[in-house]
């Protein structure tokens, strides 16, 4: 899975530095970002992103971002469990030495927070 994720950050950082040169058209950096891509699709044996008529769930989305491995969905409570053990390992004061990190760490406690209030919604509306 490293080695998918090295190889999209490859097509990503090739495609940003060839728009950036002002010689290189636009629809060719288009060109050679879904060349990478492919490439990273054939080494992961299967497509990096949903086809136009696969359903995607946002359930699983959010589970994911939270940690949670099946697309079981747990109970409130464990979520909830979940959401306070990821914030406080993803508090950005936990690392005031390494901006970089700290800068990592604010980015996936927003995403934490989307998926908490995704799921608090989602239980609010059943128990109506």
């Amino acid at each position: 899975m490293k080695d998918i994720k090295n190889m999209l950050k490859g097509a990503v950082d090739k495609i940003k530095s060839a728009v950036e040169k002002e010689d290189i058209p636009l629809s060719e950096a288009y060109a050679q970002m879904d060349a990478e891509l492919e490439e990273a699709e054939k080494a992961y044996g299967k497509p990096l992103f949903p086809t136009d008529d696969e359903p995607v769930s946002l359930d699983n989305h959010y589970l994911k971002i939270l940690g949670f491995k099946d697309e079981i969905l747990p109970d409130f409570e464990t979520i909830k469990a979940r959401y306070e053990e990821l914030l406080e390992k993803y508090n950005p004061d936990n690392f005031e030495e390494d901006e970089k990190k700290q800068i990592k760490a604010t980015k996936k406690i927003y995403m934490i927070n989307s998926a908490y209030d995704y799921f608090l919604a989602k239980y609010k509306e059943s128990e109506q």
